[in-house]
């Protein structure tokens, strides 16, 4: 049903289509049949955006050419017996998984109440300090040597350790390590430009993903921000949007945490890791880490 997103964006069918009947086949390659109402469910979850492509001659040149395809391409596979092969067997009752999956989130995610303008107006009001359009940004640092080395950074920092507390157990850089990683504040044009270019598109108290710099990877942290604020209406949008996601996160987590005791689970952690040790490790053993 997805086969048409993948070859090409299209849009309104209604076009072409208006005056058939709801089973009138639009395609017919050998066999295979498309019709109106199966290519009406099709095409129900592409975005809004694509529907303007058929408006033009090209648009609805490519749209004949993808049906045809798909279809000859269908019909091809019958001819050949995939759908009795062991494989497609197994690819439909994982996409069957997925798509029960996908139904169930759906339907249990319209219970949430929706952020309003005023949900967002709320937060921006509480949080204004987070939106100000730098002029000035206060950085601290923590210097590692590698990947590992940052892995365990942000482990700490995602369990809630403060930053300059990380910085003085682990920096490597000893002239900043002592003060908590703090290497003050700057204006543009004061930094390394792949540095500034991160440290000014940070808000207050936001961590920086790790940056390679002279051989080494620096994870920096806005600890504070100079200059003026930006109007409620120009990031209103946004905003709902970044509430909308962290809400529906929140929901997440605590509708599966809630599952996990409905739902018995169990983990043959010795199957699990002779799988991973076969199958991505070569042979090798590693022990995985013990939950807490």
């Amino acid at each position: 049903m997805n086969y048409l997103k993948i070859f090409v964006i299209f849009t309104i069918f209604s076009l072409f289509f208006a005056c058939s009947k709801s089973d009138e086949v639009v395609v017919k390659a050998g066999s295979s049949k498309l019709t109106k109402k199966e290519l009406q469910e099709d095409i129900k979850s592409l975005p809004p955006q694509t529907k303007a492509f058929l408006a033009s001659p090209e648009g609805v040149n490519r749209l004949k050419d993808e049906l045809i395809k798909r279809e000859v391409l269908y019909e091809e596979a019958k001819k050949k017996n995939l759908a009795k092969s062991e494989e497609f067997k197994r690819r439909m009752e994982e996409f069957r998984k997925i798509t029960l999956i996908n139904m169930l989130l759906e339907q249990e995610i319209k219970t949430l109440q929706q952020v309003t303008e005023q949900d967002a107006k709320e937060y921006y009001e509480k949080n204004k300090d987070m939106f100000i359009k730098p002029v000035e940004v206060r950085l601290s640092q923590i210097v590692v040597k590698n990947e590992d080395e940052a892995k365990k950074v942000y482990e700490r920092i995602d369990k809630g350790e403060e930053f300059s507390k990380i910085a003085k157990e682990l920096s490597r850089d000893e002239k900043t390590k002592a003060s908590g990683g703090d290497i003050g504040f700057f204006k543009k044009g004061q930094l390394n430009p792949q540095i500034e270019n991160v440290a000014f598109s940070l808000r207050k108290g936001q961590v920086s993903m790790p940056l390679t710099f002279k051989g080494e990877l620096y994870i920096f942290k806005i600890t504070d921000v100079k200059g003026n604020p930006i109007d409620f209406e120009q990031i209103k949008g946004q905003l709902i949007e970044q509430l909308k996601a962290k809400k529906q996160q929140d929901w997440f987590n605590s509708y599966i945490d809630d599952l996990k005791k409905k739902h018995k689970v169990e983990i043959n952690e010795k199957a699990l890791q002779e799988i991973l040790n076969q199958s991505l490790l070569g042979g090798k053993s590693i022990q995985p880490q013990q939950n807490k």
